[in-house]
């Protein structure tokens, strides 16, 4: 029961397809030429005896040829009216036990009662009683109310698309290559577009060519007599400009495709299957037909639209989109301007990927000279670790000027701060200058690694801090003021100074300082003591200048930070790092973990140093173990045994801190360290605690002798 044989024997090389979800009693088909309808259409015929397949063309617009056309397909000759035929041919096609009817073409019927015949087919598949697919370039007016009432399944561009194992199918029948990088290449270029597959496999390109063959193939003349044609001019040129650059709003269309309508011919073009939107909503092509509709634009449009747009992209601060198109139209000069009006912005936002690619830009098409923009280069160049290009850069900058200027003093500063270890006191000297000219003429530092900036701090609180108060709270709380300590007059005095220290400067409220000096047990006259504490403080620090180190504000009291300086901010800085699992942070400070930087307040026993000393406690055994396992990662497993020892030291009762330092000595090759460890675990908490060591900690202990006798072995 098929109208046309010969049709169907030339299609019956095509590549078998797999659509599972193409299987409503009811479906519609709608998408541009391209993806294989009459294809798809041709070899469901072939693959179903029961089949009726019909192909109609722009003459069969009226209710005489479509029934004449049925007609034909269930009795082979012409006659009957309109009604009886569909009736005849519903009734034949009913009698079929997998009846399939198929209509290609099916969005060329416009005419009101031809459409009704149609129709009349549509609801006798939808009441069961044949299968039927319908497939057109748009959506057939008689079956929209099936599709609107849910009784009919709608199939575009998505569906449609050749699947990964189709285009490798299809390879085989040419015989082509079909290698895994070859097929990978042409469908994600054709992201499944059938004709575009097709176009390229029978060019017998290279997997590396697929990208550049399509002046090689017809696939632009496809397009231009199959899609171009068949839309309005209107929407051919906004598909064409949005093959160039994809739209993204109504205020783009309007600025760089000078079209007020585009999102409503956007949406006509998803409406007749020529586009298809991707999960986001924005509309989708296959990078094969976004080449050709491109290559249909003039090189003035497209040049006119890359300004347009590269305007409408700064205005919103898109620079990422604006820089691309640079680099597409290679417009170097504009890249400077980028560089040169946002440059700074970019640095303080470690934006240096945008940096990166004007630099790109410009050195690839033609230099600059401009010396802000090389400035801006220069710690780009630094943030890579090109120390060599930075310097040139910076050269280049200060050649312009002939005398002292911001650039040679950023080169001061650089190099000081990279061999300040080699010569401190030179190069210490030559970053203060620095910095004294960048000050004076109110003038920002370069961007600087942490590395360097704690290098810069370091030389800077050598002149700085020597007036304040110097504070380390590890071990026993340590307070000077240049080369003199400090003697506090009484336990209390200390644990006041450190919790206040904590706070960071904030207010602390008078009733939570008498709570965590007394731990609740507070004295009938706590705020006569407190005050006398205060008192003995600040007649302490008096002779420094530092007696209003402590200031009193609406029954508050808090530290002016100004007047100290941390000598445990690295400490600190650790238990940040480890508190936010930064890695990069902690290991930037490794020297802090070297050996236990002590009980915090060392004797001191109230509530809120209690609480504190175990939670810096509990820092350092976290840290030892990040940095452990950062050695291990590295390979360095002497490294790692050293920050095991220390967590081990600090939380002796860890069974896994135990087991991780015995792993690390049976794979440095130390059987005897790893036994000595073990026995000394289970002797302590044999007589600390009454028991033996878990069977999966001595498991672990023995394996690691049995995978050494292998070894040895």
């Amino acid at each position: 029961m098929i109208i046309n044989e010969e049709k169907v024997n030339r299609i019956s090389g095509l590549v078998r397809r797999e659509r599972p979800g193409m299987s409503a009693q009811l479906g519609v088909i709608a998408c541009c030429a391209g993806y294989g309808k009459t294809a798809y259409l041709g070899q469901l015929a072939a693959e179903n005896a029961d089949s009726v397949l019909i192909s109609l063309a722009a003459y069969d617009d009226s209710p005489e040829r479509i029934a004449a056309v049925l007609e034909a397909c269930v009795s082979g000759i012409f006659g009957g009216t309109g009604y009886d035929a569909v009736c005849r041919f519903t009734d034949i096609v009913s009698a079929r036990e997998n009846g399939l009817v198929l209509v290609d073409n099916a969005d060329v019927v416009t005419d009101k009662t031809a459409s009704a015949f149609l129709a009349l087919l549509c609801n006798a598949a939808v009441n069961g009683k044949f299968r039927m697919m319908i497939a057109g370039r748009a959506i057939p007016g008689f079956a929209l109310k099936y599709l609107m009432n849910g009784s009919a399944a709608l199939y575009g561009i998505n569906e449609m698309r050749f699947t990964r194992a189709e285009t490798a199918e299809y390879l085989k029948t040419l015989g082509r290559e079909h290698t895994d990088k070859y097929i990978n290449t042409l469908f994600t270029y054709t992201d499944g577009w059938c004709a575009g597959t097709a176009g390229i496999a029978k060019a017998a390109v290279s997997d590396e060519e697929i990208g550049s063959c399509v002046g090689r193939t017809l696939l632009g003349r496809y397009i231009e007599c199959n899609i171009i044609s068949e839309i309005s001019r209107d929407l051919a040129e906004y598909l064409e400009m949005s093959a160039f650059i994809c739209p993204q709003d109504a205020g783009f269309s309007a600025s760089v495709f000078r079209m007020n309508d585009g999102a409503e011919r956007e949406q006509s073009l998803v409406n007749t299957g020529v586009l298809s939107r991707d999960e986001n909503g924005s509309i989708h092509f296959p990078e094969v037909m976004r080449t050709v509709l491109s290559g249909m634009l003039s090189s003035e449009t497209k040049r006119g639209m890359i300004e347009r747009a590269s305007a409408y992209y700064i205005k919103e601060k898109r620079f990422a989109e604006a820089i691309k198109l640079f680099d597409v139209s290679g417009n170097a000069a504009a890249a400077e301007r980028i560089l040169k009006n946002y440059g700074e912005k970019f640095l303080a936002n470690y934006e240096f990927e945008l940096i990166g690619y004007c630099g790109d830009i410009i050195e690839k098409n033609r230099g600059t000279t401009d010396p802000e923009v090389l400035g801006i280069l220069a710690q780009y160049r630094y943030y890579c670790g090109d120390i060599a290009g930075m310097e040139a850069t910076l050269n280049m900058a200060d050649s312009m000027f002939g005398k002292e200027n911001r650039y040679s003093v950023c080169r001061k500063l650089y190099n000081g701060l990279l061999r300040y270890e080699g010569n401190r006191e030179l190069y210490a000297a030559n970053v203060k200058s620095a910095c004294e000219y960048l000050e004076e003429n109110s003038l920002p530092l370069p961007y600087l690694h942490q590395k360097e900036l704690d290098t810069l701090a370091e030389i800077n609180s050598e002149v700085s801090d020597g007036g304040k108060l110097h504070i380390y709270r590890f071990g026993t709380l340590r307070i000077s003021v240049g080369d003199t300590e400090i003697q506090c007059k009484s336990r209390k005095s200390i644990e006041l100074i450190a919790y206040m220290l904590e706070r960071a400067g904030k207010p602390v409220p008078r009733e939570e300082l008498l709570n965590m000096l007394w731990s609740g047990d507070i004295p009938a006259n706590a705020v006569a003591m407190l005050h006398n504490i205060i008192y003995g403080l600040r007649r302490e620090l008096s002779a420094y200048g530092l007696e209003n180190i402590i200031i009193y504000k609406n029954k508050c009291y808090m530290l002016d930070m100004s007047m100290i300086a941390e000598d445990d901010r690295d400490i600190i800085e650790v238990c940040a790092a480890v508190d936010n699992s930064d890695i990069k942070k902690l290991m930037s400070r490794e020297k802090v973990l070297e050996s236990y930087w002590g009980r915090y307040l060392g004797i001191s026993d109230s509530r809120g140093s209690q609480e504190l000393k175990e939670y810096y406690d509990r820092c350092f055994v976290n840290a030892s173990l990040m940095a452990a396992e950062y050695h291990r990662e590295k390979n360095d497993r002497e490294r790692e045994l050293v920050y095991l020892k220390n967590a081990s030291e600090i939380d002796p009762f860890s069974e896994q801190i135990v087991c991780s330092y015995m792993m690390c000595c049976f794979a440095l090759g130390k059987p005897d360290k790893a036994k000595k460890k073990y026995d000394g675990y289970a002797k302590m908490i044999d007589e600390e605690l009454g028991i033996t060591p878990s069977r999966w900690l001595k498991n672990e202990f023995l394996s690691g002798f049995v995978n050494d006798s292998e070894e040895v072995s």
